[in-house]
């Protein structure tokens, strides 16, 4: 007698440790400009214009004489946190769904946090990208004109090391962060030029950190981040790719800047970001409440905050560094 098929008399069923999704895996919002936290829902940062403490009018006091005297303008930058909330529902019948012996490994209730949270960073992370490449920096932003693409007359160094000097220029201070939307580090690393000069590092691959080095940075932040401008459909998986961190598409994009280690007194920085606080003294709210007619409950997370272009002689900003 032949033995029993058991393999085709199995019933399918979903894996207990396994599942797929999607996301961003990188966000860099909050690398870029630095955070204020606890502000008040309309506030002002005081700004030194800085014309007058770069003049040179210390003069001889003779005796008897009084010292020479000047002064120092202020301006003011204005901060408005505004909040940005998401929710998800879970209902009690998807809840008991999850818990059946053959349901897939889903957990509702903590997927719902974590989906909402989600939107509020990439919420961020465009709005933080907005002001970045909308913004006018340094007198004027500049049309890279595809030339920091991998190929013969390549002018990234150039280009970055010009524009070091146009920023200490203006100011005083050396930038210190360059930002690179994804596609134009593709691009570099492909860059016969830069190759030669991390050659004879441990491994030779052009790093993020390597870049820094490089060109005389403390950081190089990757714009990674993408989002779909899709609409929502009946099928509820329509998907058009938009890299956050191009002015436009396919182009590449860089940010030189100026960031210093933390807010405080007098110092300056090309942006900011005021977040104010919640009742609880923290600066992201993750709340819940029952809607008892619907049978479910529903996860909402929130966050109050603005970004805002504080220096623009503290930036300087290419579009089409990759393409023209």
């Amino acid at each position: 007698m032949a033995p029993p098929d058991v393999r085709a008399q199995l019933v399918r069923g979903p894996l207990r440790t396994v599942s797929i999704a999607y996301k961003n895996m990188n966000y860099i919002a909050d690398r870029v400009f630095p955070i204020i936290n606890g502000v008040d829902p309309k506030a002002m940062i005081a700004k030194y214009l800085k014309g007058a403490w770069f003049r040179d009018e210390a003069d001889v006091r003779g005796p008897g004489a009084r010292a020479k005297r000047g002064g120092y303008p202020t301006d003011w930058v204005n901060v408005t946190p505004t909040e940005y909330a998401f929710a998800k529902e879970v209902t009690d019948e998807d809840r008991r769904a999850a818990n059946s012996q053959m349901a897939p490994p889903l957990k509702p209730d903590q997927d719902a946090i974590e989906f909402a949270a989600d939107k509020i960073d990439l919420s961020k992370e465009k709005r933080t990208a907005y002001i970045v490449l909308n913004s006018t920096w340094s007198s004027a932003n500049e049309d890279a004109e595809g030339l920091w693409a991998a190929g013969a007359s390549n002018t990234f160094i150039e280009d970055v090391e010009t524009r070091i000097e146009t920023i200490r220029g203006n100011t005083g201070l050396r930038p210190n962060v360059l930002m690179l939307s994804a596609n134009t580090l593709k691009e570099l690393k492909m860059e016969s030029s830069l190759l030669d000069r991390i050659k004879y590092t441990q491994r030779g691959v052009l790093t993020p950190d390597l870049i820094a080095a490089v060109v005389g940075v403390q950081e190089c932040l990757i714009g990674d981040a993408i989002y779909s401008s899709a609409e929502e459909t009946a099928a509820g998986d329509d998907f058009t790719a938009v890299n956050v961190w191009e002015l436009n598409a396919s182009k590449g994009s860089a940010f030189l800047f100026y960031r210093p280690p933390a807010p405080g007194l007098k110092i300056p920085s090309a942006g900011y970001q005021a977040r104010e606080n919640y009742e609880d003294g923290s600066p992201r709210r993750s709340t819940t409440w029952r809607e008892e007619a619907e049978h479910q409950d529903v996860y909402e997370v929130a966050e109050s905050t603005d970004i805002v272009q504080a220096c623009s002689d503290l930036g300087f900003l290419w579009y089409d560094t990759i393409a023209t």
